[in-house]
């Protein structure tokens, strides 16, 4: 398998995660090392951004979504 078509066969499983779910397994992944840190900016800055963002536009998005996640939880 080349690196293309390993790079989209991993892009694609992750897109098909709900937001939180591939939020916390980038977050985890990137915290393990030093080297899956520069993977995940290099290959996949779309879920590096949105498991660490540095925009404010960014920033409000993701805490708007967090919000409704728990706001839609049953009490």
């Amino acid at each position: 398998m080349s690196d293309v078509h390993l790079l989209t066969a991993i892009a694609k499983s992750y897109v098909k995660l709900g937001a939180g779910e591939r939020i916390r397994k980038i977050k985890k992944l990137a915290s393990e090392s030093e080297e899956n840190d520069k993977f995940i900016r290099k290959y996949f800055p779309e879920f590096y951004e949105e498991a660490f963002p540095t925009s404010g536009a960014a920033r409000e998005s993701w805490e708007s979504d967090r919000h409704s996640e728990l706001s839609a939880k049953p009490r």
